[in-house]
């Protein structure tokens, strides 16, 4: 059986070097457990999970009861039922989050992309300013390269490994401090064979020879174990487990946040982002029939998966969910013992979702259906005492003019989400407002987008268009998520007065964002 780990001493120099405020990137404020003090201003706690679709939460009366520590953490919170990331993988889902802005303003738009740096100042860090601790973990790279972008408006920011029990690679960015944006770079996609798209020719023979080698050592290392059957979960080249990470920030906030100063704590967990390893405690809790609709491989899906592999993919990320909801309610339930939720806002969403149909598992592709969009946002107030629903459309480009307004300061004109309900926005009875999520992955960054997939979210539609893919015909879909959840009816060529207003509105949007990008 694999030992649950403890604290190790690699952990514990590093989190001490965090306490100290020494050599860690970004540690430029002392982190330490002192006496608590009246700031009159509220902490900020931000659970961010990887990948975690609102459609796969029992939170949303998802069939599965994947989330009860969710439902009981809802009692008490600010629900928002049709919250929708601007995009579909965690770039540009995590970029709006944290600078409200779209994707095509940001334009962290490819895999590994960063904001556009003349914009990099326009984040949560940034605006809420010196008067908060602001510190960031994520076990994300990608996540990790925006979070470097924004280094000098971060008191400490962990690496992504801190709680990792085994580290497959030679070298990570968090190696080489002063640049770690620079460092990701170099590291993974560079000079080693171990990125997140391997490729035939590392930059340098020594060091890519050596991380091949590395590999080849590696490479059938599942960790599989009594209580990891299918392995640990893994991000690439470092594996964890759930139970160590949850406890490794439970102790950061309650044992290194300074208590002299308010905080802002945002942190962006891996799971229940794939491969689905969950702990065997939560394999093969799901053995019901849960109703599948089969829908055929779209024609610009990346993957062509059998419906039985989508049904147990979708089985198995159910399992993970559960797993980490667990963990998740173990956390919390700690932190309101000790007090440390008394003067704090606690928000929990995620960049992304997942999908299981259409040929393909997980996210990232050019398709944006509800499942990989629909994410979960809720967010407890310190001393809420009951739980309030709010169904208009949201963005979670709305989080951050949100978290400006809570903390007390201006919320710029510029930003392009709005006040969330309950914080001062109200309820859109009308269903007049528009999301634009969209994935440009293939496009480059500072060009007009012309290959891309752009969504309309608008009262109870959602249009599609696909454009510019090879092999494709440039097409529109629509759909009525009220009548049609699962995406079924494709109403563009039947709803055609619909169709026509949506689609002036989605092209007029596209030509505004590309109108300063010559051609």
């Amino acid at each position: 059986m694999m030992e649950k780990p403890s604290l190790s001493r690699r952990d514990f120099l590093k989190l001490s070097a965090l306490a100290a405020g020494s050599a860690v990137a970004g540690a430029s404020q002392v982190l330490s457990p002192e006496p608590l003090q009246d700031t009159h201003k509220p902490n900020i706690l931000i659970f961010v999970f990887d990948a975690m679709s609102a459609r796969h939460l029992s939170l949303y009366e998802y069939p599965r009861r994947t989330t009860p520590n969710l439902e009981k953490f809802a009692e008490r919170a600010s629900v928002y039922h049709t919250h929708y990331s601007a995009g579909n993988f965690t770039t540009t889902g995590t970029a709006s989050m944290l600078t409200g802005m779209y994707p095509w303003t940001h334009r962290a738009i490819n895999y590994r992309g960063m904001v556009e740096r003349t914009l990099a100042d326009r984040n949560l860090f940034h605006l809420v300013g010196k008067e908060y601790t602001r510190v960031a973990f994520t076990q994300n790279l990608w996540a990790n390269v925006l979070l470097s972008q924004f280094e000098k408006d971060l008191d400490a920011h962990p690496p992504c490994d801190l709680y990792s029990q085994v580290v497959q690679s030679l070298f990570q960015p968090d190696d080489l401090k002063h640049d770690r944006a620079l460092a990701y770079y170099v590291f993974q996609d560079f000079l080693n064979l171990r990125s997140e798209e391997p490729h035939p020719f590392p930059g340098s023979l020594l060091i890519g020879s050596t991380e091949l080698s590395q590999a080849l050592i590696t490479s059938d290392r599942k960790h599989i174990s009594v209580d990891y059957p299918r392995g640990l979960p893994t991000v690439y080249d470092f594996a964890y487990e759930n139970a160590a990470v949850f406890e490794g920030i439970n102790r950061l906030i309650q044992n290194s946040l300074p208590r002299s100063l308010p905080y802002l704590g945002y942190f962006h967990f891996w799971s229940p982002h794939g491969p689905y390893n969950a702990h065997k405690n939560f394999i093969g809790i799901f053995q019901d029939d849960l109703p599948y609709h089969a829908k055929p491989r779209h024609a610009i899906a990346g993957d062509d998966f059998s419906q039985e592999d989508m049904q147990n993919s979708c089985r198995e990320y159910d399992e993970l969910i559960a797993n980490v909801d667990a963990e998740f309610g173990r956390v919390i339930s700690d932190l309101e013992r000790s007090g440390v939720l008394q003067n704090s806002y606690v928000i929990v969403t995620s960049d992304h979702g997942d999908l299981f149909e259409r040929g393909e598992i997980g996210h990232a592709s050019a398709l944006m259906y509800a499942s990989v969009t629909h994410i979960p946002l809720m967010i407890r107030a310190p001393g809420q005492g009951q739980r309030t629903d709010y169904h208009s459309m949201t963005s979670n480009l709305d989080l951050l003019p949100t978290l400006l307004k809570i903390v007390g300061k201006d919320v710029p004109d510029w930003i392009e989400g709005r006040l969330l309900p309950g914080f001062g926005g109200q309820e859109d009875a009308s269903a007049s407002r528009s999301l634009f999520p969209m994935v440009a992955k293939d496009n480059p960054s500072f060009q007009q987008l012309k290959r891309a997939t752009f969504t309309l979210l608008k009262g109870p539609y959602e249009l599609f268009f696909f454009t510019g893919y090879p092999k494709h015909t440039d097409t529109f879909e629509l759909y009525n998520l009220q009548e049609d959840p699962d995406e079924l009816q494709d109403l563009f060529k039947e709803d055609i007065n619909t169709a026509s207003q949506l689609k002036e509105e989605l092209l007029d949007a596209i030509s505004t964002a590309n109108h300063n990008f010559e051609e």
